[in-house]
């Protein structure tokens, strides 16, 4: 079957044939770039950070560059070159201009320096990162992702990069494909939603490209921009008598969010006559984002952080959403897919607008219009007309191509609002326009924000639960949807999305029970009623099951996925007729659905038709290249040999979710195959999960020994990174448990997954089973600490549990830093003293355990102590991260109220002074306008306590004078003595007075 005919979502045979040039070529090659390597990954599960776990933590920076080599995909043709690392989160690395000095229009940082900013921690700039589905820079943003590069009967080349994301288990991937005439290329994404539940969606192409003083960013008409969520809009570009669109404009760093949905955005360098053009149509892609760090200190730190020579950048962001703090509930068994576009610009003077086609400048300047194009593909007697009204300006007849740029200045003195421009082809078709003249554009539509005090009624609390759901908040969801039924015990919102969590989280039980709650007063409740079919089925009760999946299927919100569902119970039921046509219905109604397709497949071979069965996975693999589940549908076809699995990374959860995938279809024979599949692929590391899913399919096929022999090997397995994560786990452990009950393994993974599903107080108990073996694995202490210190606040019994895990790891930095914690919440400061000294070399030299260190000398008086700490090294920060820098604050002010205390307000003052000053080394860098109203008020109190009133008078100014919020207590207090200061009459004397009264309060403040 020709990829032609079937790559209808990749579309390589869709563009057509057009003069190639020198055509579009691929390379698979290693590159070696210089690399600061990250550490070890965290042994220790992230178990309250929900939007990570079961990813283990990336937190280990290091100082060190080495040279590394990474797989790299290079696609280009005769105008651009365009890099792609699928071991660096499949990102786009960097892309070339090849017709303008190799400029790189999407930055090219030609170090891997990695910053503490993605949601793992470890973050590289430059490039275009794919962020799904979690706010945030995702979490393979700095590991491999799978990728596969196809080639075009159009000419075109591509590299498809993607992988599902084990929080949600939803599948993004992007394909880049660059044509031969073209001087874009195409980014077309792909989102599903495989699973059986609803999940947060949110998308963001995020792109860098340089930032310089002459950088000007542009954005459709808006009148409005929204940083970070639809709150608070500010206007756009002119705020405050400055045009936001400048790069040098802004100090701080800001993200602003186009207020409208937008087709683009674009950054133009004017003295460089080069920029950077995106474009995604505002009817698929709503968001267009210009992020900066902001020209001040506190943002330009950064540029050293990220890089060695590439210089500041900017971001210009793209999403499936107006702003980063919306998202949408993704549907089960649904599928998105759009196109994007970037390519460069240059000798414009400017920027106005764009789209996939062409670029145009159109400026007003002395008594004449600007008029400049760029073109992203041959167009050859296009025609370029400008009117004003019915005049015509221009009408102008030209062939330009990509790498060129066409410029002509019209005289003309009116109002450029009246003007037209239009780009048209040789058979007059509208390739671009403009007109200055700006739509109107409507008031800002904000989020919701609810009430959740004491007067909240139900249904604001169940609403404000939703949206905290949305936004990534699980744990506070679920409290607000409690709260609504203490109000209000039938509301049947806040028990719908209660059972929906509780299905989730494994509470299969409490989801039916709930839903059932809802169907006895709401019975239209399709979500309601779709739940409790699944929890039934969970539970293995038949009871209406199959009643409330024929009346889903009959509604269009279910119509699509309540067939496929049925086609799993006609499977159990040994129906394969019956599965087959219900898979058709579900094909029928979503006809994107790949994994019903890979199914029809899987029962069609079951049937004997193989022949029907192969074309079906061909399509999978046309729209989803990286689509694991066909690619081991095809092998069990016999369309392909095992090798072929090579796509799948010998990572053994892309195996397990293909197991779990035929298990849910009721295939329990296919999913034990995938498993040794994956045992005989080469290089394949042993899992215990692995171990343990093949132990629990051999159980139920009735071989109690040989599951029994599975889960012993998985046992004997390492515990290291190993995060269960899915609720289908819960029945494999507890039946691990039931033939080996003392095995203390499976008591801890049971114990941590729990953990992970908001079920800590069952948690608990499989971890405490575990501890009674007492295993030397400091991983198991930990995780009991975390939960009394988090859940129970028994400090206590987590520091004895940390202080076994320290026993057991003397060389885990955040074991020292948990136990200092729980130390000063006792007021225990000699052991603080104590574990701090007896820790290894390599945990003192830690810099977040020297931070904990000055910290603890801070807390006991030691000043001089903790700022030799603070002076002396380096501290990483995370984005936004200000904590060593307020450590530093606060003990130069310590230790200023201690001089003052003693009359010795020189050197408190020198104390204030240095408290002002913003050393780099702790990782923060100046703000445009500190706010050191606090040190002024002081600082003036020292000034009147060393007889000194004038320099007191200008301390005190000075607060009202910066950017000392209204409410500041020190806006009052230095008002207050200005206004004493004006009615004293002998201020000679004031200073001993003063002096006396700092003596008696203790300090400054």
């Amino acid at each position: 079957m020709r990829y032609a005919l079937t790559l209808v979502w990749l579309g390589l045979a869709l563009v057509p044939a057009v003069a190639r040039a020198g055509g579009a070529s691929v390379r698979e090659t290693t590159l070696e770039i210089p690399t600061y390597p990250v550490g070890p990954e965290d042994k220790n599960p992230p178990l309250w950070n929900l939007n990570v776990y079961p990813y283990p933590m990336q937190t280990d920076i290091t100082t060190d560059k080495v040279p590394v080599k990474y797989r790299v995909v290079i696609l280009e043709n005769d105008y651009i070159r365009v890099l792609i690392l699928p071991d660096v989160g499949g990102r786009v690395y960097a892309a070339h201009d090849k017709t303008n000095g190799d400029f790189d229009f999407i930055y090219h940082n030609h170090v891997v320096k990695p910053g503490l900013v993605a949601l793992r921690g470890a973050w590289l700039s430059g490039g275009i990162e794919w962020n799904f589905p979690t706010r945030g820079h995702n979490v393979h943003t700095f590991s491999p992702v799978q990728y596969k590069v196809v080639k075009g009967d159009d000419g075109s080349v591509t590299c498809v990069v993607g992988t599902r994301e084990w929080v949600r288990r939803m599948k993004w991937a992007v394909a880049t494909t660059v044509y031969p005439d073209r001087s874009c290329f195409r980014n077309r994404v792909l989102l599903l939603n495989p699973t059986l539940t609803h999940n947060n969606g949110y998308f963001w192409a995020n792109a860098a490209v340089h930032a310089w003083p002459d950088t000007k960013v542009s954005f459709p008409p808006a009148e409005y921009t929204y940083a970070g969520r639809r709150r608070n809009p500010q206007p756009w570009p002119i705020y405050r008598g400055k045009d936001l669109g400048w790069y040098k404009n802004t100090h701080h760093a800001f993200d602003y969010f186009c207020g409208t949905p937008a087709d683009y955005v674009a950054a133009y360098n004017h003295e460089h006559q080069c920029g950077s053009v995106h474009v995604a149509s505002r009817h698929d892609s709503f968001g267009k984002k210009f992020w900066t760090w902001g020209i001040a200190r506190s943002g330009l730190i950064w540029e050293g952080i990220l890089t060695d020579q590439d210089g500041q950048y900017i971001e210009l962001q793209s999403g499936r959403l107006l702003t980063q703090g919306d998202t949408w509930i993704f549907e089960p068994h649904l599928q998105e897919s759009w196109d994007e576009y970037w390519y460069p610009v240059k000798d414009m003077d400017g920027f106005v607008k764009g789209n996939a086609d062409a670029a145009v400048n159109f400026a007003p300047r002395d008594g004449k219009l600007l008029v400049a194009l760029n073109v992203t593909r041959p167009l050859r007697d296009a025609a370029v007309r400008v009117l004003a009204g019915d005049k015509v300006l221009l009408d102008q007849t030209l062939s330009i191509g990509p790498g060129q740029s066409w410029r002509k200045e019209i005289p003309f003195a009116g109002d450029a609002v009246s003007c037209r421009l239009e780009l048209l082809d040789r058979r007059g078709r509208e390739v671009l326009s403009y007109t200055p003249r700006h739509p109107q554009v409507p008031p800002p539509e904000l989020e919701p924000e609810m009430p959740t005090g004491e007067t909240a009624s139900a249904e604001e609390l169940c609403l404000a639960g939703y949206y905290a759901m949305k936004h990534w908040n699980l744990p506070r969801a679920v409290e607000l949807f409690e709260r609504s039924l203490e109000k209000e015990p039938g509301f049947t919102p806040a028990l719908r999305w209660l059972a929906v969590v509780y299905y989730k989280t494994g509470r299969f039980a409490d989801a039916a029970r709930l839903a059932d709650r809802v169907l006895r007063r709401n019975e239209d409740d399709h979500t309601a009623r779709y739940y409790r079919a699944l929890s039934r089925i969970a539970l293995g009760i038949p009871q209406r099951v199959e009643e409330d999946l024929d009346l889903l299927a009959r509604r269009a919100a279910y119509r699509h996925v309540a067939p496929f569902v049925q086609a799993a119970l006609a499977v159990a039921a040994g129906d394969l007729g019956r599965a087959e046509e219900r898979l058709r219905r579900a094909l029928h109604e979503n006809p994107g659905d790949l994994k019903a397709r890979a199914m029809l497949a899987s029962v069609l071979r079951h049937r004997g038709r193989t022949r029907d069965a192969i074309p079906l996975v061909g399509r999978v693999l046309a729209v989803d290249p990286l689509n694991d589940l066909a690619s081991v549908e095809r092998v069990f076809l016999g369309a392909a040999e095992p090798d072929s699995l090579a796509v799948l990374r010998t990572d053994p959860q892309h195996y397990l979710e293909v197991a779990c995938d035929y298990m849910q279809m009721n295939l329990h024979e296919d999913a034990a195959a995938t498993l040794e599949l994956y045992g005989r692929q080469p290089g394949a590391p042993p899992h215990p999960m692995v171990c343990f899913y093949q132990g629990y399919l051999a159980d139920k096929a009735g071989k109690p020994e040989s599951a029994r022999e599975h889960y012993a090997r998985g046992a004997k397995l390492s515990p290291d990174y190993v995060f269960p994560f899915r609720t289908e786990s819960l029945a494999v452990l507890r039946t691990g448990l039931r033939l080996l009950p003392r095995d203390w393994k499976l008591h801890y993974y049971l114990g941590t997954l729990l953990t992970a599903k908001l079920r800590w107080k069952e948690g608990v108990d499989h971890l405490v089973a575990a501890r009674r073996q007492e295993p030397a694995y400091p991983v198991l202490y930990r995780n009991l600490g975390e939960i009394y210190w988090h859940r129970f606040r028994d400090y206590p019994n987590a520091q004895a549990e940390y202080e076994k895990a320290v026993a057991l790891n003397p060389k885990d930095s955040a074991y020292y830093l948990a136990l200092d914690r729980l130390y000063a919440l006792q007021g225990d400061h000699p052991k603080r003293d104590r574990l701090f000294r007896r820790a290894p070399a390599e945990v003192q030299a830690d810099f977040r355990v020297l931070l904990g260190r000055a910290a603890y000398h801070a807390d006991v008086g030691q000043y001089d102590e903790a700022l030799a700490i603070l002076r002396r090294h380096t501290f990483h920060p995370w984005e936004g991260w200000t904590g060593a820098r307020e450590l530093y604050v606060r003990t130069l002010h310590l230790r200023a109220d201690r001089f003052a205390k003693q009359g010795d307000h020189e050197k408190a003052a020198a104390d204030l002074r240095l408290a002002m000053e913003w050393p780099e080394n702790l990782g923060t860098g100046k703000p445009h306008a500190p706010d050191h109203s606090r040190e002024h008020y002081k600082l003036g109190l020292c000034y009147r306590a060393l007889g000194k009133p004038d320099l007191a008078r200008e301390q005190f100014a000075k607060v009202l004078q910066g950017p000392t919020p209204k409410d500041s207590p020190w806006r009052a207090k230095a008002q207050k003595e200005l206004d004493a200061a004006g009615s004293r009459n002998r201020p000679e004397k004031e200073g001993p007075r003063r002096a006396k009264e700092i003596d008696e309060r203790g300090g400054l403040g």
